[in-house]
């Protein structure tokens, strides 16, 4: 997770820097993924059947969850000064899914835990704010990202609740990344874009499918087998760091030293969540 973390953000970062419309690779996002764990399903000959009941949970992840997350998130990591500021604020939803999962899974918590929580939410808040930087790009970047956090919590707890069920992670992943592929491809024809994409930009977009996958697949097996899937969302939260310095290295990007600041005190307050 930690390594398909990095490389698919980095991917989105150059499909963003080769001006390729976000509603556009944000099809292949979804609907590589959603191809493969079809097939992966149809291999083992596990049934895709889901009760109504489930299966409206699942359309409703689909929508709150990847839908609408990763539309504000797509949004924040463009008009962010640095891909990893926007995407630590987005992952941090580790502080909501990590105290919910307490009272919804009967998940392990501690004072100590509950301590590096609230050193979590003051370090983020350290990348978050800045006067200077808001003058020079605006604050959207932070709402969004924090619109994008809440989506995230809110499907990662969806997501648990499957896994506690039994069910497959590809059966419902399929059916959640079929439903935001068919949206973000009505989005992309309503906005009647004219797009001529070489080979290469084509192979790009599939490669961020692909990776989007495997972030996606071996997360969802995390969680299974974490003790609290809060920790699972904290190791993701981590990946940001060597994002950040690897978007400033190889895009150029903003690195201030108040951001470097807040993400070592976001990563040290993260192990001994975890630990």
């Amino acid at each position: 997770m930690f390594l398909a973390s990095n490389v698919l953000y980095l991917l989105i970062r150059l499909a963003q820097k080769q001006n390729i419309p976000i509603s556009f690779y944000s099809i292949t996002l979804f609907l590589v993924p959603s191809i493969i764990y079809f097939s992966a399903a149809t291999i083992t000959k596990t049934s895709l059947l889901l009760s109504p009941w489930y299966f409206l949970l699942v359309i409703a992840a689909a929508f709150f969850y990847s839908y609408l997350g990763n539309f504000f998130s797509q949004k924040a990591v463009l008009l962010a000064p640095n891909p990893g500021y926007s995407l630590i604020l987005q992952k941090s939803y580790v502080v909501l899914t990590t105290i919910a999962a307490v009272f919804l899974f009967g998940a392990e918590f501690s004072w100590k835990k509950f301590i590096a929580i609230l050193f979590i939410l003051f370090f983020t808040m350290v990348i978050a704010i800045s006067p200077k930087e808001n003058k020079a790009h605006g604050s959207k970047w932070v709402y969004l990202s924090l619109l994008a956090n809440l989506c995230f919590a809110f499907g990662s707890l969806i997501l648990k609740y499957f896994l506690n069920l039994g069910i497959q992670p590809f059966v419902y992943l399929f059916y959640i990344n079929l439903f935001v592929a068919t949206l973000n491809y009505f989005d992309f024809r309503k906005q009647k874009i004219s797009l001529v994409l070489s080979k290469k930009q084509i192979f790009l977009a599939i490669l961020i499918g692909v990776f989007s996958m495997v972030f996606n697949f071996s997360m969802k097996l995390a969680y299974k087998i974490a003790p609290n899937i809060g920790y699972v969302s904290a190791i993701n939260v981590s990946s940001m760091m060597s994002l950040t310095f690897l978007s400033a290295l190889i895009f150029k990007d903003d690195l201030s030293k108040q951001k470097i600041f807040g993400i070592f005190g976001v990563l040290i307050s993260l192990f001994f969540l975890v630990i």
